[in-house]
């Protein structure tokens, strides 16, 4: 929305076309804003004249450090500033320093090119998705970004526009820890030092040419276990980098993402399933280049398009990683199916709660018992016990004897429902005649046995020299007996369904 003024100047009628709404006076010179929408009470902060190379003739341009309100009045009406309108600052050298509101969501093209008195830090917004060509063109005195913007969509739009481009001093870039998008040519051509440089862990997305060309970009770089995707040249030509570690989730790098990275040495990917690759993505990589990949996926690189041209693929040690079963409480109870797996294994942990105990959940909130993780990284998986509101306990039937050791008998039975043995287990013995599991064992060593349902409470309990567990009683759903013998413990977990 523009409007006409008139001014009565020299005795005579002269008519401005004007480029603002509105102005509101700050100490020494004033700001203009254009109305965006007038339902919602937005407005965009602009240049007072509507062209020429310099948008401030005529008018105080800003001097000092400009503190940009967040919201501004117009014959008593209050609106939200969300827009930094294009060139609306262009050119104004007095400019010491720059707060932008967070309430802003766009920066346009050139709003602040050739400022080149803005000296120290400025911060770019959480709210904010689109930031114009050149926005902060020539800006010589920056010396540290900040960039906050969750999920911005666009950043500068070419290499000839990148937003920072001429900013000579800018070697410090920090991101705030909820930033989710690197948009396309974000970065590109910047002067960072390496020291002072590192992705959050909450990035997904790394856009086309978004730190291209960043040659001061030295030593290590590690993408965070958030990254899903890489763009097209999106590292291209970073020189001074020498390693590179592509986390687990990546599943495509596209075209030469990291072209004429000359300098790099050690290439590391943590996916067991080698990303897809575009065209060149390690373009002018050296001969001597060592790939380092997950311990079951060596063969895997050396067959995969692209992957293959790498000449040295090594597994990353160590090739097996710890998965650890806790109790929180010891004395009630044990997890068991932890231990030393390849990674991409898959592992059963069954948490047994001792007579008077109930299963209440794991630490990390996973309600499951049995449940089952991937071995990925080497962790510890706790279980949460408390005393149980109902626990039954039966003394085992020793009326039927078949023979030494202990039965588990069923109404019904399939021999494909039975679940693997956890923990030492002596064989196992499935007797199709009388449609049983036999554990057979020396019935003078027998201490006790206890029967766990799926809830990981204990239904039954007992010390038999010999005898039979009847599941007739019980519901369908998995169990585990555990039994104690004078040298150690065998448990068995298996699958009952009760014959309708």
């Amino acid at each position: 929305m523009k409007r006409l003024f008139l001014a009565l100047l020299m005795q005579g009628m002269v008519c401005f076309a004007w480029a603002f709404d509105f102005e509101v006076p700050m100490q020494g010179y004033s700001l203009y804003f254009n109305i965006i929408d007038e339902e919602r009470k937005t407005a965009e902060v602009c240049a007072p004249n509507e062209s020429g190379t310099y948008r401030w003739t005529g008018h105080n341009a800003p001097n000092g450090v400009l503190d940009m309100p967040a919201e501004v009045e117009y014959f008593g009406v209050k609106y939200t500033v969300v827009s930094i309108g294009e060139r609306a600052f262009a050119g104004c050298a007095k400019i010491s320093g720059l707060t932008l509101p967070t309430t802003v969501v766009e920066i346009g093209s050139y709003a602040f090119s050739n400022c080149s008195g803005i000296k120290g830090v400025v911060t770019i917004g959480e709210n904010v998705v689109s930031i114009g060509r050149s926005a902060f063109f020539g800006c010589s005195g920056i010396t540290e970004l900040v960039y906050n913007a969750v999920s911005c969509e666009t950043m500068g739009g070419s290499r000839s526009g990148a937003v920072f481009m001429g900013c000579k001093k800018l070697h410090k870039l920090s991101f705030g820890n909820r930033v989710q998008r690197i948009p396309d040519y974000a970065f590109v051509g910047m002067n960072m030092v390496n020291s002072e440089w590192a992705l959050p862990p909450s990035v997904e997305y790394i856009g086309e040419y978004a730190f291209a060309f960043c040659y001061a970009i030295k030593g290590d770089l590690r993408l965070p276990a958030s990254v899903r995707t890489i763009g097209p040249y999106a590292f291209a030509q970073c020189h001074a980098t020498t390693s590179l570690e592509i986390p687990g989730r990546v599943e495509r790098i596209d075209q030469r993402a990291f072209y004429q990275c000359v300098n790099m040495k050690v290439l590391t990917s943590k996916a067991i399933v080698p990303p897809a690759l575009g065209s060149e993505v390690f373009g002018g990589l050296s001969r001597t280049t060592v790939l380092n990949v997950p311990c079951i996926s060596t063969d895997r690189y050396g067959e995969a398009e692209g992957w293959s041209k790498i000449r040295t693929i090594k597994a990353i040690e160590p090739c097996t990683v710890d998965i650890v079963g806790a109790v929180s409480n010891p004395m009630a109870g044990e997890v068991y199916g932890g231990g030393t797996y390849t990674p991409g294994d898959t592992v059963t942990l069954v948490a047994v709660c001792y007579a008077g105990y109930g299963f209440r959940g794991w630490s990390d909130g996973n309600s499951d018992n049995p449940r089952r993780v991937v071995a990925g990284d080497t962790a510890t998986y706790t279980a949460l016990v408390q005393p149980a509101d109902v626990v039954r306990q039966t003394e085992y039937i020793h009326d039927t004897i078949y023979k030494d050791g202990i039965e588990v008998i069923y109404e019904y039975y399939e021999v494909n429902d039975v679940a693997e043995p956890i923990g030492s287990q002596d064989a196992v013995v499935y007797n199709a005649d009388k449609r049983r599991l036999e554990v057979p064992m020396d019935k003078n060593d027998i201490v006790s046995v206890a029967l766990y349902n799926d809830a990981g409470l204990c239904v039954q309990t007992g010390k038999p020299r010999r005898g039979r567990i009847n599941m007739r009683r019980y519901p369908t759903g998995y169990y585990i007996i555990r039994i104690t013998t004078v040298d150690n413990e065998q448990v068995l977990r298996f699958f009952h369904r009760k014959n309708k």
